[in-house]
């Protein structure tokens, strides 16, 4: 897909979702914005995009939790670009908790980088968007956001909430060009989620409601889900939720087992 002459604002562009998705924006001609909570990581994200293309990099360290943070970022980016066509919501965080075992102020931060983030990025993307004729925004949502599952009572409200952003932007923007739409993953491999895959039952039961089985997402399949969202072939394309899960969604289910709360406790964004 051809992304010439475009600008491409990514979140969490660290993580392994985040490389997946600005290799796939870079390959295709676009300019990158690398934005993490780490600047080493946005640097190392910048660093490989570099090696991939000749295209513009530019790697800013940014709290997506923090609105003042968020707009500190964007301004940064005026000051490189003239324009932004592409803003994609890849920043978050989970946690594996029943309730009452959830400290509220875990619960805050959950939403904080889940769905508050994804509002401020989006919020400055679209000021800027409508002055030049439109754009794209993906949101990463998940298939926890179209189904419940145990054990994540933030992150699944997050989720949900993500897609309920995504359907509001893509009325009130369609007007001005922009296109506003999420990709839901399913069990995708990246540090995030790597412990899953130490839990045999846990594998074993993801394998029963994935017909395509639990082992076979990657992040290369989200970045190009992703990418066809952003470009020309989806140019009618606005307000949907594109899961890319192996099927899981349409199962509508599964109660994962006691072992896996033990393998996300990440604390940091991606």
């Amino acid at each position: 897909m051809n992304f010439e002459n475009k600008v491409a604002v990514v979140t969490g562009a660290g993580g392994g979702l985040g490389l997946a998705i600005i290799e796939k924006f870079a390959r295709g001609g676009a300019s990158i914005v690398a934005l993490d909570y780490s600047q080493k990581m946005a640097d190392a994200a910048a660093e490989k995009v570099r090696s991939l293309s000749k295209q513009k990099v530019l790697a800013l360290q940014f709290d997506v939790a923090d609105h003042h943070s968020v707009a500190k970022a964007f301004s940064a980016i005026d000051q490189e670009f003239k324009q932004i066509d592409i803003l994609v919501n890849c920043a978050g965080v989970r946690e594996v908790q029943k309730i009452y075992d959830l400290d509220p102020e875990e619960w805050r931060r959950v939403i904080d980088i889940n769905l508050n983030g994804p509002f401020y990025c989006a919020r400055e993307a679209v000021l800027r968007m409508r002055k030049t004729g439109g754009g794209s925004i993906v949101n990463i949502a998940s298939v926890a956001g179209m189904m419940g599952l145990t054990h994540r009572p933030a992150y699944n409200s997050s989720k949900h909430g993500i897609i309920g952003l995504t359907r509001n932007l893509s009325l009130d923007c369609a007007a001005d060009g922009i296109r506003v739409n999420a990709v839901a993953p399913g069990l995708i491999r990246t540090p995030l989620t790597d412990g899953y895959y130490q839990d045999p039952e846990f594998i074993k039961g993801l394998n029963e409601v994935v017909p395509m089985g639990a082992q076979g997402g990657s992040p290369g399949d989200i970045a190009d889900a992703i990418a066809f969202l952003c470009s020309s072939e989806a140019k009618f394309v606005n307000g949907i939720v594109l899961p890319v899960d192996g099927g899981w969604a349409a199962s509508k289910g599964y109660t994962t087992g006691s072992g896996a709360a033990q393998f996300t406790s990440a604390k940091n964004q991606t």
